[in-house]
């Protein structure tokens, strides 16, 4: 990095740009390839954006194509507007029918914002960016992935960027996706078979595969050069987190339900295929509904058999004594149940942190990315049921215990006895180890 550069890092100290986001910079801006690890409340947005400047300013770069979950595209340039020293850069979020997309991007910016859904498309306008930046990397799976595999993609940008606060969240197969889209296979290679090869046993069919017990150290060696990790020291700032399960039994009409349905599954010998599809309807059952399949997705119907859990929810309401909180939930149904049973809550984020109501009802998958604000009205949070994804459980997490909270934060699960919810909860708790080997493997990398 030129001397200029680090004076300029200097300056941006009095901007409340903390030690690791400065350390962070100086590596994005010197480095072709990068994969950024924070947590959340770590400030991404603004590393990525004064990396950003600061190589456009040099002349290093062009333009920047930024490209992230729906849901954070219009929170880039809103973040541009609270820096001084990025105040010439010009941030435009692509959103809208395709014909206003390319009004904004023939109009100019230095920076085009982008949902992943949209990627695609803007690699197939003229964009003229040859530095790109995908924000939660992560979630750039199954058809996202398959977008990003392409020449379009690996050609053009010279300087690449991924950012996650959970990179293996899922597992260490989608590692090699996350790295090949950043340094275009030089540290995990470019075959996927290979790979896998490599690094998992695999059945006699090659559908499954199993990692070896030697390969996550393998791997993670393999990559330590292209990652730039900030680490977590929240625990040394923030307020405890405390994480707690709340049990309760399934009615027993509800219960018949549960096993027949369980029973009829092991009936048609439930493979690989559908075998998520089959889960989720018993994860259903659990909460209190199911739905009736027509022939058509307008004949699709919700049958309601229990309402539970949602009973334990409003306990849990009860235990608060009035105390702001947030209940994350995951299916429509589960919010129909809960607005039964609830006599006064809200939907609506600015409402909720605005004081009007106490309890607010979040969809796990809306409101794990891209909100701020939570921390400063609430410190309860209540799943209605363990969740697949320890992405979004982080996520919705860090909502509440990130910079700004001033009490011990208190995380609830609910749980019903004997049924997913238990192999959920282990699986998700499995992820988190190795999420912790991913960190203390590259710590002072």
């Amino acid at each position: 990095m030129s001397q200029i550069a680090e004076k300029k890092l200097t300056k941006l100290s009095k901007n409340s740009l903390t030690p690791k986001q400065l350390a962070a910079i100086k590596r994005l801006t010197s480095r072709r390839w990068t994969l950024l690890v924070a947590g959340t409340g770590e400030g991404k947005t603004a590393i990525g954006l004064t990396s950003i400047n600061d190589l456009i300013e040099s002349g290093k770069l062009a333009k920047v194509i930024v490209a992230c979950p729906a849901k954070v595209v219009a929170v880039w340039p809103k973040e541009q507007t609270k820096w001084p020293h990025l105040k010439r850069l010009k941030v435009v979020a692509l959103k809208g029918s395709p014909d206003v997309r390319r009004s904004l991007l023939a109009a100019g910016a230095d920076v085009f914002v982008v949902s992943l859904n949209n990627l695609e498309w803007l690699l197939m306008e003229k964009h003229g960016a040859d530095g790109i930046i995908i924000d939660e990397i992560s979630k750039a799976a199954g058809k996202q992935t398959r977008k990003l595999n392409t020449k379009r993609w690996g050609d053009r940008f010279i300087w690449r960027v991924g950012a996650s606060a959970t990179p293996v969240s899922q597992d260490f197969e989608k590692l090699f996706d996350i790295a090949r889209r950043i340094d275009k296979g030089k540290s995990l290679g470019t075959n996927k078979f290979d790979y896998l090869s490599r690094y998992f046993y695999s059945d006699y069919m090659g559908y499954n595969w199993t990692l070896k017990e030697d390969a996550p150290t393998r791997i993670l060696s393999k990559i330590k050069k292209l990652v730039w990790l900030i680490e977590d020291e929240k625990h040394l700032t923030l307020p405890k987190l405390h994480t707690h399960t709340m049990r309760f039994d399934m009615p027993e009409a509800t219960r018949k339900l549960y096993q027949d349905m369980k029973r009829d599954m092991i009936a048609d010998e439930v493979i690989a295929v559908n075998a998520a599809v089959q889960t989720g309807k018993l994860r259903q059952l659990s909460s209190g509904f199911y739905y009736i399949e027509g022939s058509t997705l307008a004949e699709k119907s919700v049958r309601f058999c229990d309402n539970a859990r949602t009973y334990s929810a409003s306990n849990w309401i009860d235990s608060l004594k009035g105390a702001p909180g947030v209940i994350f939930y995951e299916y429509i149904g589960q919010l129909k149940l809960l607005e039964d049973v609830i006599s006064t809550h809200t939907k609506d984020i600015e409402a909720f942190m605005a004081g009007r109501f106490d309890i607010l009802l979040a969809q796990i998958g809306s409101l794990s990315h891209g909100v701020d604000g939570l921390q400063h009205v609430a410190h309860h949070a209540l799943f209605l049921h363990p969740f697949w994804s320890r992405d979004q459980t982080q996520q919705a997490i860090g909502r509440l215990h990130r910079t700004g909270q001033k009490h011990e934060v208190h995380i609830t699960t609910l749980v019903c006895e004997d049924t997913l919810d238990d192999a959920v909860l282990a699986r998700v708790e499995g992820r988190a180890g190795w999420m912790e080997l991913f960190t203390e493997h590259l710590k002072g990398s």
